[in-house]
């Protein structure tokens, strides 16, 4: 598998089969994937951790789920408890009533996920699932505890949720047995706002032959395929939740690029950038944001979220911009005629074409349609003055929007506000 993976990683992406038509997950917007309810800011896979991100912005919670010794599932990301929790051993040694008892926050620093070892004050969730401490105010000592998979879809009916079937390497028939068990958990379900992903491919598509209506993304033989062969990674396949980069013998592989990204959208998938082996910050989310994926699965959804409104992304609710479109940069008028320079906002290689619109005070002044080239970062178009427009323009300088719409981008118009003068 991990010879698999290198060649993965380090492949040169070829076109492949599209998917069906009208991918929800592609068409909607940017989304703040919070990586374990984002356990770098809050303790990774709690209910305090899953209802804070979705408080603070989050679109989706991303979640991993094991089963204990009675077969239950629950959310957590190691196999081991001894990371997050003041327990030992594995989960499949344990019963779900062991398991509920324990303290999810124990080693829970913040900005730093769980460390253990460190002074007591280094920790302010500790104890407050076992009711040593006051839960902070509108939770309980029970969001604290390992959650079951069934608590966080009821608690959470209206958030979409992204479950990987976790599973030891070395046992394959473990993932196979966990994905029947998520299988019986949610045949039947009504829900479209799912989507189970494995590292194990066998274990997802054993879970899609059970559970057709919910969406996959595929593992490493699927992400394989669709890379060395361009064959479909799976049937219900609906994104490639990939890493910016993979390390490896000394060498790091980048594996998310403008390329990628553009070559996944033209065969109908969306991308979802998960950010373990890479650092996270403002700037790493600015770089993907102009590779133009379509979801960041963050460790910090908070910063993660300020980012994403201070560049007014387009998210699932259509308000924002796409950060894969032009702008106006600005604007003079020559000859009875608006000379708007355009820029090119995202890194993708493809051309832009579309349409420029000048309003002020209500009026149009002007339409005209662009086309920048693939390889160009910047160019320009001329609209002509419509009879209003020349109109206002006689009576001195006017604050004028610039409306640039990209063709195929997501959201609202891009605007710029500039002044125009005769």
């Amino acid at each position: 598998m991990k010879l698999l993976l290198l060649a993965v990683l380090g492949a040169c992406l070829v076109g492949a089969a599209p998917a069906s038509a009208g991918n929800p997950w592609l068409d909607a917007g940017v989304m703040n994937m919070a990586h374990q309810g984002g356990e770098d800011e809050f303790p990774s896979n709690t209910m305090y951790s899953f209802r804070k991100a979705v408080a603070l912005g989050a679109d989706m919670l991303e979640l991993d789920v094991s089963p204990t010794k009675d077969g239950r599932l629950v959310v957590m990301h190691d196999w081991k408890v001894d990371r997050t929790t003041n327990g030992t051993g594995y989960l499949t040694d344990l019963t779900l009533a062991q398991v509920r008892k324990l303290d999810a926050a124990y080693n829970f620093v913040p900005g730093r996920n769980a460390v253990s070892g460190l002074p007591a004050s280094s920790y302010p969730l500790r104890g407050v699932r076992t009711g040593d401490r006051m839960p902070p105010k509108g939770f309980k000592p029970a969001d604290f505890r390992v959650p079951t998979l069934r608590e966080v879809l009821t608690a959470f009916p209206h958030t979409p949720i992204n479950i990987e079937i976790k599973g030891r390497d070395d046992l394959e028939a473990q993932f196979l047995h966990n994905a029947d068990l998520l299988a019986a958990l949610l045949e039947g379900t009504h829900r479209r706002d799912l989507i189970v992903v494995s590292f194990n491919q066998k274990a997802v598509d054993r879970f899609h032959a059970q559970v057709p209506q919910v969406d996959v993304a595929p593992g490493v033989d699927g992400i394989a395929g669709f890379l060395l062969g361009g064959a479909r990674p799976g049937p219900g396949t609906v994104a490639l939740q990939i890493p910016i980069t993979y390390q490896t013998g000394g060498q790091t592989l980048t594996v998310t690029t403008p390329e990628s990204v553009l070559q996944t959208h033209r065969a109908g998938y969306a991308v979802h950038v998960w950010l373990s082996n890479d650092e996270e910050n403002a700037g790493v989310y600015n770089r993907l944001l102009s590779m133009c994926v379509d979801g960041i699965m963050a460790a910090k959804p908070k910063l993660l979220e300020r980012r994403l409104r201070a560049r007014n992304v387009v998210r699932p609710d259509g308000h924002g911009t796409d950060p894969c479109s032009a702008r106006a940069s600005s604007a003079s008028v020559k000859n009875g005629s608006l000379a708007v320079a355009l820029e090119r906002r995202g890194n993708e290689p493809r051309a832009y074409k579309g349409v420029v619109r000048v309003k002020a005070r209500g009026k149009l002044l002007g339409h005209e349609s662009f086309s920048l080239g693939k390889d160009a970062g910047a160019g320009g178009v001329t609209v002509p003055l419509s009879a209003a427009g020349r109109k206002l323009l006689k009576h001195g300088p006017v604050r004028a929007r610039v409306l640039v719409t990209t063709r195929g981008a997501r959201g609202e118009p891009v605007v710029t506000r500039l002044r125009l003068h005769r």
